[in-house]
């Protein structure tokens, strides 16, 4: 025991933390998480999460009990790698309202990180 907590309660914090970030594509470029890459003459390019990104940009969360995000957008993408069937984006007519966490296993298992371009 360290301080009361057990290396079990310490290694389940530490599998259940996520984290995430989103903002418009130019909010994420200036706070040194995405970089744009790729396309021909300005066209076509793919936002992408960098290397080298800023983790103290990010939103530090608890996986295991964490199952929504407020966006309030008109759309929303997904950067990051996470399975298709683990969330949905829910909103009136087409809108970004929220991103939902339906199976929040499958969602992380790809990445701890979570990256949203909102419009």
């Amino acid at each position: 025991m360290v301080n009361n907590i057990s290396i079990y309660e310490i290694k389940t914090e530490k599998l259940n933390t996520a984290y995430y970030a989103f903002g418009t594509s130019k909010e994420l470029i200036k706070n040194n998480v995405l970089t744009k890459e790729g396309g021909f003459i300005g066209m076509g390019k793919t936002a992408k999460m960098k290397s080298d990104f800023n983790k103290a940009y990010f939103t530090k969360v608890d996986a295991s009990v964490f199952t929504e995000i407020v966006l309030s957008a008109k759309k929303a993408k997904l950067v990051t790698t996470h399975p298709a069937g683990s969330y949905k984006i829910e909103g009136a007519e087409g809108k970004a309202e929220k991103l939902v966490i339906t199976n929040a296993e499958d969602f992380w298992s790809a990445s701890k990180y979570l990256v949203i371009v909102v419009e």
